[in-house]
């Protein structure tokens, strides 16, 4: 396959990834990997927001924070409206099984969150690198 952007353009992108699932989290952090992107991981809504509140106080923050729609505690939406309450403009990306048609649209409104940045699971994962470079 071949992409529409550079190596070294990859080498500076870093994704926070929120998932629960184990199996999805060794998935997408070793394709991410395999491209050079670095991935961070946090499988809980408490460890994505302590993730998100240290990267605001480095020199380098994530460049997207990718969200499991079903997480432990709070919904990746709701962990969207506080990201986006904190940095109205941190690109995220929603990771569903829910068809579009059935998530909220007010929600994701409040959230922040386009249509070309959700991904219905199942979905190839050259998908998964073209929302995150865009």
């Amino acid at each position: 396959m071949i992409f529409s952007f550079q190596k070294k353009d990859l080498e500076q992108i870093k994704i926070l990834i929120a998932e629960s699932e184990n199996e999805l989290i060794l998935l997408f952090e070793s394709y991410l990997n395999s491209l050079e992107i670095k991935a961070e991981i946090a499988n809980s809504d408490k460890k994505v927001m302590e993730c998100f509140s240290d990267s605001k106080k480095k020199e380098f923050p994530y460049g997207t924070i990718m969200l499991d729609t079903h997480m432990s505690n709070f919904t990746g939406l709701d962990v969207a409206k506080r990201i986006r309450s904190e940095k109205p403009d941190q690109k995220l990306v929603l990771i569903t099984t829910t068809p579009n048609e059935y998530l909220p649209k007010e929600c994701l409104n409040t959230a922040g969150i386009a249509d070309k940045d959700i991904l219905t699971m199942p979905f190839k994962l050259s998908k998964l690198v073209k929302v995150l470079t865009n």
